[in-house]
């Protein structure tokens, strides 16, 4: 794709440099996807109203949250396993956003590390936390967003069970991974993402 022009055609660049599997996790929803769809209907339905006759010299859209000056009022939320689709997936969304001068909020669920996104990035960011059973290894993961200097902490909690997202269990995106034949063929298929998100990971773990 030469030009790209819309978040839609950043999807599809997506759909195709990854393995079905980790686009469907990303891209699709859980148990019938009833919430999935009706969020795009809301949004379908929301109507900008024109202002005509005004001065537009200086316009801006900087607001402060927090105490902290964003320079538009929105922030990119929690992703899990963004590592996985690109190299250093968590590091470049942190500092995307640092550029462009609003929050990022890292994934519990994260390839990078707390400590990893900290030392790659000048400014702060937030971490997302699930509430879990294991009250010590949350207070934990506290202790490590607390020693990253995260200042704000983003509570999950709509989700006191783990929920069915029927298109993973098809494609073999589980806990351990499932390799089917369709998703072997899927990795094999993208040497550069495959060779990319193995040298991200090699160094993470080492």
């Amino acid at each position: 794709m030469d030009v790209i022009t819309s978040i839609s055609d950043l999807r599809e660049i997506a759909r195709r440099r990854v393995p079905r599997a980790l686009f469907d996790y990303a891209d699709r929803g859980a148990y019938d996807e009833l919430t999935l769809r009706r969020n795009h209907e809301d949004f379908e339905r929301l109507r900008l109203r024109q202002r005509v006759m005004v001065d537009v010299s200086k316009l801006s859209v900087a607001t402060t949250v927090l105490g902290e000056p964003w320079n538009m009022p929105i922030g990119i939320a929690p992703t899990g396993l963004t590592g996985l689709f690109h190299r250093n997936g968590e590091i470049l969304g942190a500092r995307a956003a640092q550029a462009a001068g609003v929050p990022f909020t890292l994934s519990t669920m994260s390839i990078c590390s707390i400590g990893d996104v900290r030392a790659a990035v000048a400014g702060t960011f937030w971490f997302q936390l699930y509430l879990m059973r294991d009250r010590g290894f949350t207070e934990a993961l506290i202790g490590r967003a607390r020693d990253a200097r995260c200042p704000v902490l983003v509570l999950t909690m709509d989700l006191p069970i783990q929920s069915l997202r029927r298109r993973d269990a098809k494609n073999g995106l589980a806990v351990p991974p499932r390799l089917t034949p369709r998703n072997t063929w899927e990795i094999l298929s993208r040497p550069s993402w495959a060779l990319g998100v193995l040298l991200g990971i090699q160094a993470y773990t080492s």
